[in-house]
């Protein structure tokens, strides 16, 4: 029996360099692809972020330098070198203003990527069968104390585990690519 090398853990990133590479948008993709067990090769990434081959394998390197990914067994010819993580996700929890400020970039960024990905949904007919269900959002404020915003991240985080890990090749047909961004 093979021993299983999927990631039990978040990496937790602290340092301010550490972020500001982390949360570079094309290796936050890789990130999410390689978290849901995702076994990838430079090429083979290069199409899902839109580089090239060798801009991938740099950033690769870099999930590398940082702790998050490692190097896959290689096809029995070398020439394939795949990559996979060696965590479950990345959570980004700044010690200083510099990063605070990536922080801040990341979720800018990630705010503009749901306004274009609602822009496109809502281009189509609201209430299609494509449409249905996609657009939606919650709010809700109360005031926790630091014990009861523990309590709350690790039941988030226990519901979030829960899922299916998938990445975009063995979701099942009809499946939606969904983003959970949550403000604490």
């Amino acid at each position: 029996m093979a021993p299983d090398h999927r990631p039990k853990h978040d990496l937790k990133v602290t340092d301010s360099a550490a972020l500001k590479a982390l949360a570079h948008p094309a290796r936050r993709r890789l990130i999410n692809e390689l978290a849901a067990g995702r076994v990838l090769t430079a090429t083979e990434a290069s199409e899902l972020v839109g580089l090239s081959p060798s801009a991938v394998s740099h950033h690769l390197r870099a999930l590398a330098r940082y702790g998050f990914a490692e190097r896959a067994e290689t096809s029995e010819d070398g020439r394939e070198r795949p990559w996979r993580a060696l965590a479950t996700g990345v959570s980004f929890n700044p010690s200083d203003a510099a990063g605070a400020r990536v922080i801040n970039t990341l979720i800018q960024d990630e705010l503009q990527a749901l306004a274009r990905n609602l822009a496109g949904i809502l281009t189509r007919e609201i209430g299609d069968d494509s449409t249905r269900g996609m657009v939606g959002i919650s709010s809700s404020e109360t005031w926790l104390t630091d014990d009861e915003r523990a309590t709350l991240l690790e039941q988030l985080e226990s519901l979030l585990d829960s899922l299916p890990k998938r990445h975009s090749r063995n979701a099942p047909e009809g499946a939606t690519r969904v983003s959970l961004l949550v403000s604490l």
